[in-house]
């Protein structure tokens, strides 16, 4: 009895030995099926999840290129700075570390709280380029908790979690100035401070060069995201953008917002524009345009109206005409022309801005005086084709070249559009419309001695191995060096005896015109001129240069309320800043430089008694366009 059932206990258990065995081998088996697939089929998949749980991958932001001014001064730049941000499944006690961040972020422990209590995320931005004391007083606040965890309290650490991440901000150091010429800067689909695009003006147009390359650290990490110490990494440098150089004087352009919005406040204008630049190189050393906000504040324009806006340029415009029929030995300074009251051009009649019985009046005299009818008769000497070609060749109806965003090409009638009283309107500024940098570039051909030097706005740029100057526009002669002298001198006798006064400097020359042109409005369909108030409105300028100063000026107001003429409201800025600008570069007084000069004759007496600017009349109304 007891031999049978040893012989059963030995009989079961070899049973349940063989079933060990086969579950052992099964196991092995799907072990090794496991392996099998794993090491074959799912080699990629798991590769790449191994990949993904331990090697880390981070774009290090690149820095944006400077902006500065001629002599290297700052206008915009990028200034590192840090985001907080969160990964919520490595917080293990979110209550103290909302309690620990709230005093230093300046912000609730129940919006913190709020924005970490989170478990779809392991990204959570806290805040956005914090200032560097706020970034200084977390990483000391970590240092601490790191110092108690390693004696033990583990419960110290309730910054875990929370990281640090480097952006760049733009940032722009004299603010506003100069700010429609600068741009502005955009991220991520909206407007931004940390200037990863540029929108607007230099920032646009040197986009690309001024963009960074972003660099990469490579490294490796646990699971829960935490640098495993002594892993390998990688870091790629980020490559800075390249600095671009502007030909604009700081100085100067703060001198320019300056004087035209203390101009256009004390004359209550619409708005008003300055431009200064250097005639023989084209250089543009300030431009600014500004007008009343909502508030009736003076501010900054947000376009560069210099360059993307246009007008009439009334009287400024008989400068051209003058010096076309001057080069085509058609008249001499000193030829004289009789002069009526009024002119009949087909159903349009034109008259100088006073009547006046016919006068003998010496083409100085006729540009001195900003008389209408005389600009005329020299234009109908030239005729149509010269009058058109001369325009263009001084500039005007054509791009720049400047490539600045939105810049106008002005407008100009063709030839084959031109009217029957197109040869009355447009030799004296009406019916065509220009940018202040078409109109000062054509006055810097007289400055110039007759040639046109395309204008400039970036003098050089740097991508890190020094400075590579811009190559400079091919220029064109448009008239003779006499011809230059020639007009030179009668636009030194508008300042010293016509319309443009108030636009004396001091111990210096100063040769420029005066221009009141009507300003469109497209209210009235029998007088395009006329407001929905029933009343004209006026563009008033002053524009010209300092002979033998390299400089010039243009100052021009959008409907000034205490007078319409540009020589009252425009020429004592032009006077202030030409003056500003002089003492600035110690441009020696004319007594100590050598000129040479053309023949103009004196005024005659009738031209000397007529101190007022000139006009044009369009049908039977008085139009001033001097």
């Amino acid at each position: 009895m007891v031999a049978r059932d040893g012989a059963a206990s030995r009989q079961q258990l070899m049973r349940r030995l063989a079933f060990l065995v086969v579950l052992l081998v099964a196991a092995g088996a799907a072990i090794t099926a496991k392996l099998v697939v794993v090491q074959t089929v799912q080699r990629d998949q798991w590769q790449e999840w191994g990949v993904q749980n331990r090697d880390g991958r981070m774009e290090l932001p690149a820095g944006r290129g400077a902006i500065y001014d001629r002599s290297g001064q700052i206008l915009a730049m990028s200034v590192a700075r840090s985001d907080v941000v969160a990964d919520p499944k490595n917080i293990t006690d979110k209550r103290a570390t909302a309690r620990t961040l709230a005093p230093i972020l300046d912000m609730s422990e129940a919006t913190l709280l709020e924005a970490i209590d989170v478990s779809n995320t392991r990204y959570v931005l806290l805040a956005k380029a914090v200032d560097p004391e706020v970034a200084e007083k977390i990483q000391t606040v970590r240092k601490k908790e790191n110092e108690r965890a390693v004696k033990g309290d583990e419960h110290a650490q309730t910054l875990a979690g929370i990281a640090l991440v480097d952006r760049f901000v733009r940032y722009y150091p004299s603010g506003n100035l100069a700010s429609a010429v600068i741009g502005r800067t955009v991220a991520d689909g909206g407007v931004s401070d940390d200037g990863r695009q540029g929108v607007s003006g230099i920032e646009a147009q040197f986009d690309e060069v001024l963009t960074g390359e972003p660099g990469l650290r490579e490294f490796e990490h646990d699971p829960s995201g935490r640098t495993i110490a002594g892993g390998v990494e990688t870091v790629i440098p980020a490559q800075p953008g390249t600095d671009v150089y502007l030909t604009l004087d700081q100085t100067l352009q703060y001198e320019a917002e300056r004087a035209i919005t203390e101009q256009v406040r004390a004359t209550g204008a619409a708005s008003g524009m300055v431009l200064m630049m250097r005639p023989s190189t084209g250089e543009i050393l300030a431009m600014t345009s500004v007008a009343p906000n909502a508030d009736g504040k003076v501010v900054h324009t947000r376009d560069n109206r210099p360059v993307t806006a246009v007008f009439e340029p009334g009287s400024v415009n008989k400068m051209i005409t003058v010096a076309g029929a001057i080069e085509e030995g058609l008249v001499a300074p000193d030829t004289v022309l009789s002069v009526p009251g009024y002119l009949q051009i087909y159903d349009k009649t034109f008259t100088d801005h006073d009547p006046h019985p016919t006068r003998a009046w010496s083409v100085t005299d006729i540009l001195v005086t900003s008389s209408n009818i005389g600009t005329i008769k020299i234009a109908q000497q030239l005729g149509r084709e010269r009058v058109d070609r001369y325009l263009r060749e001084f500039g005007l109806g054509a791009n720049t070249g400047l490539g600045f965003p939105n810049e106008e090409n002005g407008i100009m009638l063709p030839l084959d559009d031109w009217s029957g009283t197109s040869i009355g309107a447009i030799p004296i500024g009406q019916g065509i419309a220009v940018t202040a940098l078409q109109m000062l570039s054509a006055y810097n051909v007289i400055a110039n001695d007759g040639v046109f030097v395309p204008p400039r706005l970036v003098a050089a740029t740097d991508a890190g191995q020094g400075r590579v100057d811009s190559p400079a526009a091919l220029s064109r002669r448009v008239v003779s060096a006499d011809t230059a002298r020639a007009v030179t001198e009668m636009l030194e006798k508008v300042v010293t005896d016509g319309t443009g006064e108030l636009a004396q400097i001091p111990d210096y020359p100063a040769a420029g015109k005066t221009g009141t042109a009507r300003i469109p409005q497209g209210v009235d369909p029998s007088d395009g001129y006329m407001g929905a108030d029933g009343r004209y409105h006026y563009q008033s300028t002053f524009l010209g240069f300092v002979p033998g100063a390299d400089l010039s000026v243009l100052v021009t107001l959008g409907d000034p309320q205490t007078s319409s003429y540009g020589g009252t409201v425009a020429a004592p800025v032009f006077s202030e800043l030409a003056r500003i600008a002089l003492l600035r570069s110690q441009t020696p007084p004319p007594a100590l430089l050598e000129r040479s000069e053309a023949e103009v004759p004196e005024l005659s007496a009738s031209a000397r008694g007529r101190r007022d600017e000139g006009a044009a009349i369009s049908t039977t109304t008085s139009t001033p366009a001097g």
